[in-house]
């Protein structure tokens, strides 16, 4: 089957199991992403995951730099980085369609030592490619899973584990590589990545967390931004930014309680940088977004 056919036929598939907002599926590790029109510039995070659009195109932007990403590109990102999310094409008739699946960093891992010609060559951490029917094919079979929901506890394990040594086989694997390699500057800084992911809500010390990923505070500034886009705290603040307009969209919790809940000391400087991140302060982008929530097209919410 040619590339366009199988893309287009798990398109088809995808979008029917799609669901608003957007959730985990049967598959716990396969999360599909719909849109039945172009959407706004939305600031998220793309997780260590695999991503490929099978319908419409999306416009991504990480560190001041724009991609544009349409139906059949795949990719990969080793580290969570923030970027600026935008749909570009989408209808009613033919929406876009995005799917997504989590890395298991131990499987990357396990692989990696039964491929003795494995690349350790620096990659960055975010890369994009055409989808070749290698890729294709295993995940095809994991969105066919979707059909079948009982068969997903036996069968989704090693159909993620054929599509992970197909993409650490291909333009993609140097940066997949990164997500089960140990012990190299960019586990490093993964590490502190994935500790201010998981503490995002409290007091960061860069002295502290780089002595505890052993690097320096200088060191561990530098190669991070490099990374990522961002400064530690920077990136700290984002994600409790995230997490707030998370929070806020999804009840009747004050705004004042969001700003204490996800680590600021002053709702009045919560208030200024979450305008700065959304464009709008905390009471007025809840009351934009109240009709999106009541609308039965499907609309991305979360990262990708």
């Amino acid at each position: 089957m040619e590339i366009e056919a199988m893309v287009s036929e798990q398109a088809a598939l995808a979008a029917e199991y799609a669901s608003s907002p957007p959730a985990r599926s049967a598959v716990p590790a396969l999360m599909i992403r719909c849109s039945a029109e172009p959407t706004a510039p939305v600031p998220a995070l793309f997780e260590p995951v695999f991503y490929v659009v099978l319908q419409g195109s999306k416009r991504l932007t990480f560190a001041g730099r724009t991609h544009d990403f349409g139906a059949g590109t795949c990719a990969v990102a080793s580290v969570g980085l923030p970027f600026v999310s935008q749909v570009i094409e989408a209808s009613a008739a033919k929406p876009y369609v995005g799917a997504e699946l989590r890395l298991d960093p131990g499987v990357v891992a396990d692989l990696l030592m039964t491929l003795p010609d494995a690349s350790e060559r620096e990659a960055p951490s975010f890369a994009a490619a055409p989808a070749e029917s290698e890729i294709l094919e295993p995940f095809g079979r994991m969105l066919r899973l979707l059909a079948t929901p009982a068969d997903a506890p036996v069968l989704a394990g090693p159909f993620a584990r054929e599509l992970c040594y197909r993409l650490l086989q291909g333009p993609l694997g140097d940066t997949l590589g990164q997500v089960g390699r140990r012990g190299s500057r960019f586990a490093q800084i993964r590490a502190a990545a994935d500790w201010i992911g998981c503490n995002a809500n409290k007091p960061l010390s860069v002295k502290r967390l780089a002595g505890d990923v052993g690097m320096s505070s200088t060191s561990l500034h530098r190669h991070f931004k490099a990374v990522t886009g961002y400064s530690p705290l920077a990136y700290q603040r984002y994600l409790r930014l995230l997490e707030a307009r998370r929070i806020l969209h999804a009840g009747n919790t004050p705004v004042t309680t969001t700003a204490f809940t996800v680590g600021y000391a002053s709702p009045s400087q919560f208030s200024r940088e979450y305008k700065r991140m959304f464009g709008e302060p905390p009471v007025r982008d809840i009351k934009l977004r109240e009709p999106l929530r009541s609308r039965n097209s499907l609309h991305l919410v979360s990262h990708l």
